[in-house]
C-alpha cells in the first residue's frame, strides 16, 4: 500500500499564514511608499505654485488679484492646493506681505496633514521627514 502524498490541514493553515504575513507587510510598505510620493508632488506643486505667485507679486506688487496662478493651478496627486493670507498667531496678514500656499490631503495623512509653504520660507509641518 502506498502513503497518501496530500496536505494536511495543518500545513495548509500554516501556509496561508505566512502568505497573509507576508501579503500585510508588503501591503503597508506599499501604501507608506506611495503616501511619500503623494507627498513629494505636492512639495513640487507648492513650489511651483508659490513661484508664480512670486512672479505676480513681481509685476503688480501684490499677491491679490481675480486669478493668483498665472498658468494651470498645479496639481499634486492626492492633494489639493490653493493660496490663501499668511496667518500668524489666529491673526491674518495682507496678501501684500504674505502668502502661503496649502496642500491639503485628499485622504487622511496622520503623519503630516496639511502641508504648507509661505513666501516668507516657512513650511509646515516642520518636521523634516514631511519635505523629503
Amino acid at each position: 500500500m502506498r502513503p497518501a502524498r496530500a496536505f494536511t490541514l495543518v500545513e495548509l493553515m500554516a501556509a496561508l499564514a505566512v502568505v497573509g504575513l507576508l501579503a500585510f507587510f508588503a501591503i503597508s510598505s506599499w501604501s507608506s511608499y506611495w503616501q511619500r510620493v503623494h507627498r513629494v508632488s505636492a512639495g513640487a506643486a507648492l513650489v511651483g505654485a508659490l513661484s508664480q505667485l512670486e512672479l505676480r507679486r513681481a509685476r503688480t506688487g501684490t499677491y491679490d488679484g481675480e486669478s493668483p496662478f498665472h498658468g494651470p493651478i498645479p496639481h499634486a496627486d492626492g492633494y489639493s492646493i490653493r493660496p490663501q493670507a499668511c496667518s500668524s498667531g489666529g491673526i491674518e496678514r495682507p496678501k501684500t506681505q504674505c502668502i502661503e500656499v496649502v496642500a491639503v490631503p485628499d485622504r487622511a495623512d496622520a503623519s503630516c496633514g496639511m502641508l504648507v509653504l509661505r513666501s516668507t520660507g516657512e513650511r509646515e509641518p516642520r518636521d523634516a521627514a514631511c519635505w523629503p
